[in-house]
């Protein structure tokens, strides 16, 4: 069963940035992550994602980029956003990169700090990432809110 985050066990975190560009993509994103307790914080570009950053009223805890760019250039945005914000080195970036090998799916490799890319096989590795870096599992790995 997934697990569902009770937005009070991290008071630090409030919302996910997510930037993407694809309607069907973004759609189904934000139908995830809203169905597993995230607020979540949306924007197409950059461009929209400074804007929608200040016109919310909640604080960024992770930014999530899946774009129709080259990884490296995702990341670059991701870590842009970060710092027009004085976003702490804290907050992740995450990058769901569009093309990758067959050897690279399922994985997610740290490019530094707390900043991932996500080579999806399926939601549920983005979902234990983003929980990973949120905090939300305990030492041993046990989700913090698992259903009972």
């Amino acid at each position: 069963m997934p697990m569902q985050i009770n937005e009070h066990q991290s008071p630090e975190f409030t919302a996910i940035l997510l930037v993407e560009d694809d309607d069907e993509v973004r759609v189904n994103l934000i139908n995830l992550l809203e169905g597993r307790g995230y607020r979540v914080v949306v924007a197409t570009n950059e461009d929209a994602s400074v804007a929608a950053v200040l016109a919310s009223p909640h604080q960024i805890g992770l930014i999530l980029v899946d774009q129709m760019m080259f990884s490296d250039q995702a990341l670059a945005l991701g870590r842009r956003i970060r710092s027009y914000f004085s976003m702490a080195a804290t907050v992740p970036v995450v990058v769901i990169p569009m093309e990758f090998t067959e050897e690279k799916e399922g994985s997610d490799e740290s490019v530094g700090g707390r900043d991932y890319k996500a080579y999806l096989a399926n939601y549920s590795q983005l979902e234990n990432l983003l929980a990973r870096l949120l905090g939300l599992f305990d030492i041993q790995g046990v989700c913090l809110d698992a259903p009972s």
